[in-house]
């Protein structure tokens, strides 16, 4: 293994040319809240507090995730962002075992199972609507790990497509992965854009279940790097491990941070409201463009901000994209970094008048590249 090898490219393509154009697409999460919301924990200045974030502040979030999930907070681990919580479970879990995890998918997941994993294999998400095959597939990579135990690293819904894994399914994965000697790593990082009453959650369902998720996509609280795991019967063994391995990785998330993570945990359902919005005014607009574009093959997932479709014609999305963003002032994410060469990601986070135009502008740029 190469050690200048590039294992996550598609941050830094997103860093350096993602939100640059004048009608970027590329937000898979939204935008942050207006502050008004979050206002008395500032005007407490909790913001400016400094004190050690094991004191206080990191108990005080866990227990209050422990309250609306449902469980105990030893079940409740912090760390930095689902980023972070993922690294945290594979350099703790996946050492001396077979990975089994999907694509096209986001980077991450395929890097970290090639990083840490003494073994690993794929298996192919079906687009939304579709998952005959879905299982019989996993039980075949499963089969790959020899005497190795063996773990699920997957999404639900699922990045890119969308794609979301009902309660039985997540149920029967569990199994699967506990007749391998494993267990199932569900990030749930775009379960948050559900109603909570819709929210499907793996350490629930199953006792050798982890979920992950945090207060970045639905939210807008990226910048709070404040994610979750949630430990199922069986993964409760390995939390002293996730703790140490946390703690080595970068430690607790800051204290300002988890103050206002705190205060964020109690409005919730207002910081959704920018998203209800969204779906309610801009949504349609990439419905119906994926409706009636000449060029697009795909749907628009209940569940997200994002499309991924297929263009018709098109092998190389780099190129697309570079075309796109040259030429009408475009940006979309190019399939490549979900190892789907010939898609594109679509994201309908933008106002309504300046979606309608970045779609016209979409359409009429990928006729220019292919003409």
């Amino acid at each position: 293994m190469s050690p200048t090898r590039a294992f996550f490219p598609y941050i830094n393509w997103l860093q350096a040319e993602g939100f640059r154009h004048p009608f970027s697409m590329t937000a898979s999460g939204m935008s942050p809240p207006d502050p008004a919301l979050l206002a008395p924990a500032l005007a407490r200045g909790e913001a400016l507090d400094l004190a050690p974030p094991g004191l206080d502040a990191r108990p005080a979030v866990e227990a209050r995730l422990a309250e609306l999930f449902g469980t105990s907070p030893e079940r409740v681990l912090l760390d930095q962002g689902a980023s972070g919580a993922m690294h945290t479970i594979a350099w703790t879990l996946f050492p001396g075992a077979h990975v089994v995890t999907e694509v096209p998918s986001y980077e991450p997941f395929r890097a970290l199972a090639e990083l840490y994993g003494g073994s690993s294999s794929f298996v192919e998400r079906p687009a939304p609507g579709g998952s005959e095959d879905y299982l019989e597939s996993v039980r075949s990579a499963l089969a790959e790990r020899g005497s190795r135990p063996a773990h699920l690293f997957l999404c639900n819904p699922h990045n890119p497509t969308g794609h979301i894994l009902g309660a039985e399914e997540i149920r029967s994965l569990a199994r699967l992965a506990a007749e391998a000697g494993g267990l199932l790593v569900m990030n749930e990082s775009y379960m948050e854009f559900a109603r909570p009453a819709d929210r499907i959650h793996a350490f629930r369902l199953a006792p050798n279940a982890i979920s992950l998720a945090s207060l970045t996509k639905a939210y807008g609280l990226g910048a709070l790097r404040t994610g979750w795991l949630l430990l199922g019967d069986d993964a409760l063994h390995h939390r002293d491990a996730l703790i140490d391995r946390g703690h080595l990785v970068g430690m607790d998330p800051p204290t300002p941070c988890l103050r206002i993570a705190r205060a964020a945990l109690d409005r919730l359902g207002d910081l959704l409201a920018p998203l209800r919005t969204l779906e309610h005014r801009s949504r349609p607009h990439l419905e119906r463009w994926l409706r009636e574009s000449e060029f697009a093959e795909g749907t628009l997932p209940p569940l997200g901000l994002c499309a991924f479709p297929r263009i018709r014609g098109v092998e190389d999305t780099r190129a697309l994209t570079a075309h796109l963003a040259e030429a009408e002032g475009v940006g979309v994410v190019p399939g490549e970094y979900f190892a789907a060469p010939g898609h594109l990601r679509i994201s309908y986070a933008l106002p309504e008048a300046t979606l309608v135009e970045a779609l016209d502008r979409l359409e009429r740029g990928i006729a220019s590249y292919l003409s």
